[in-house]
């Protein structure tokens, strides 16, 4: 899944997604991201723009999320 790029990046990009004002349109951008490249890129705008704890939290929860699925995955392909 990791491999074909998020639409998210093309329809809110992180300068756009992560400059809103509330928490609950950002948390659900978030959660339609699907490759750690784009949970990382979000990440790294945040860090260097905003800085918010809230929002760098569930970015990494979303990336360990991605790598459980992904690891589970892998497991069931195996099976």
């Amino acid at each position: 899944m990791s491999d074909t790029p998020d639409p998210i990046l093309d329809k809110l990009p992180p300068e756009r997604l992560l400059d809103a004002d509330h928490l609950q349109p950002i948390v659900a951008g978030i959660n339609c991201m699907h490759s750690m490249e784009t949970v990382q890129q979000y990440l790294a705008y945040e860090n260097k723009h905003q800085n918010r704890t809230p929002i760098q939290s569930r970015l990494r929860e979303r990336a360990r999320e991605i790598r459980r699925d992904e690891s589970d995955a892998e497991e069931q392909a195996i099976v």
